[in-house]
Formats: C-alpha cells, sequence, structure tokens
C-alpha cells in the first residue's frame, strides 16, 4: 500500500527506500567533506531533516538533502529525518543549495542555465525566482562559456572562487580561458598562505583585462530582455566603442575583424 504523506509534516524514512532525485543540481561531492560529514552524522545523527517528494510510484525521492543521505548510508544509519514537500521540487532543490552556500560554481551556472530553458525564463525572472540580482545571475552564467576541461577541473576543486571563473569565462577565445586559468592554478599553487601584498598589475595589463571583462560583459548582457530606451543607449555605446577601436587598430596597423587573418592578432592580445 502506497503511504500517503502530508506536506509539512515530519518522518522518519529508511535510507535504503530513498531514491535519488535524477536532476540534482549537485554533480561532484568531495570526499572529503563528505568523510567529515559522515564522522559528524555518526556522533550526533542527522541533526537537520532532508527534504523529500515522491515518484510516480509513490517512493520518497531526495528533494534537498543528498550529502546528508550518503553520509548516513556510510555511518550506518537505517533512518533519517525527513520533511515532505511538493510542487516545484526542482527549484526548491537548487535554492536549498544555494541557502548554504556550498554549490559549487559550475554546477550552479548549469542549473541556472537548465531551469531557464525548462522554464521558459529570462535573467530577471530567474534572479527574482530565486533571490538573486540579475547582475549575480548574469555573472554565474557567464561560467557556462568555459571549456569542459576547466569546468570539470573546477568541479574537483572547491578552493577556485567564483569570481576567477566568472572572470576567465568573458575572455573571448577558449584558447584564451586556458591560458589564464593554467596561469592561476600555477600561480596559486606557487603563492605562499601567507598575507603579503599582492603585486599589482603593470597600467597596460589592467587596461588590457578590463577591455577583456567588457568584451565578455557585452557578450553576455541580456539586452534582449531590455526596453527601447536602454536598448538604443547601448546600441550608441557599443557603436562608439567599435570606432574607438577601428581608429586604435588603425594606428596600430592592425587588420579590423575580417580583414585578413584576425585570430592571430586576437590571440596576441589575450595572451
Amino acid at each position: 500500500m502506497t503511504t500517503r504523506y502530508v506536506k509539512g509534516r515530519l518522518y522518519k524514512l529508511e535510507t535504503a527506500a530513498l531514491r535519488q532525485d535524477k536532476i540534482n543540481p549537485r554533480k561532484y561531492m568531495d570526499p572529503m567533506t563528505l568523510t567529515e560529514l559522515t564522522a559528524s552524522v555518526k556522533r550526533f545523527g542527522v541533526l537537520t531533516p532532508i527534504l523529500f517528494t515522491t515518484d510516480e510510484d509513490g517512493a520518497p525521492v531526495v528533494v534537498d538533502g543528498h550529502r546528508r543521505v550518503k553520509a548516513a548510508e556510510a555511518a550506518g544509519l537505517k533512518t533519517v529525518p525527513a520533511v515532505f514537500t511538493d510542487g516545484d521540487t526542482r527549484l526548491q532543490a537548487f535554492v536549498g543549495n544555494l541557502q548554504r552556500e556550498d554549490l559549487l560554481p559550475v554546477d550552479e551556472a548549469e542549473e541556472m542555465a537548465a531551469i531557464m530553458k525548462e522554464y521558459a525564463l529570462n535573467q530577471y525572472q530567474l534572479a527574482d525566482a530565486i533571490g538573486k540580482s540579475q547582475a549575480t545571475v548574469s555573472n554565474t552564467l557567464a561560467i557556462n562559456r568555459l571549456p569542459e576541461d576547466v569546468k570539470n577541473a573546477a568541479r574537483t576543486n572547491r578552493s577556485i572562487p567564483k569570481s576567477v571563473l566568472t572572470e576567465i569565462a568573458r575572455l573571448r577565445t577558449e584558447a584564451s580561458m586556458r591560458r589564464k586559468f593554467q596561469r592561476y592554478m600555477e600561480s596559486f599553487s606557487k603563492t605562499p598562505r601567507t598575507s603579503a601584498k599582492k603585486e599589482r598589475p603593470s597600467p597596460a595589463r589592467q587596461l588590457i583585462n578590463a577591455i577583456d571583462d567588457l568584451t565578455g560583459r557585452i557578450e553576455t548582457a541580456p539586452w534582449g530582455d531590455w526596453n527601447d530606451d536602454d536598448r538604443e543607449d547601448f546600441a550608441n555605446a557599443l557603436m562608439g566603442i567599435a570606432r574607438r577601436a577601428g581608429e586604435t587598430l588603425a594606428a596600430m596597423d592592425r587588420p579590423l575583424p575580417g580583414e585578413g587573418d584576425e585570430e592571430a592578432p586576437r590571440d596576441t592580445w589575450l595572451a
């Protein structure tokens, strides 16, 4: 007989009966932190109930609390406390992970894109649904532009700040993204863990980095969601940038995009 659960009520469910959510936003669980959680669960038990719903067979499905279930199983617990929920469980799971701030930036970016596609949301609507600003959503979504090898490396290294990934993602080519990511990883491994003052980039490098960042922001700008006045001002600003860039390229004796081999000069700048 299928159990009829009541929304918001606390239950004690058998870990063996729980099914994993196929659209769980968390794609990677750090083995070290999972081991630490298992030790805590073994000593104190699962203190925060998981969130669950049911599938078409009536079986309980984990919505939020996948790590706690894994830790409980590893600790030998037969049951876990659980609260039943229904409705939009995918969004609930995503927001639950965001509120704990332990979702990897790459997983967060991919889940945002998936939710936007599934629910036909624009950036402003998604921002409102998850309680974030549109700028935060835009910066996070930019991470999806990273090459797969960079994203996979970032999944297994929680120490890489989200800000670093968004900065790299705003570069124009995958080659430049890989170079900058490699430089970051090399500098990170060589940097002593002290409070020494970070060396300030040269004025030239600061300008180059600022242009790289602006290029990425232009590429990911959600101008399709803007009103007519903002779109017009944006277009005028872009034309001003294009005009000034053309004059500077001419002074440097560099070809404009579409004139000759444009990839070589572009890569040179981003090196």
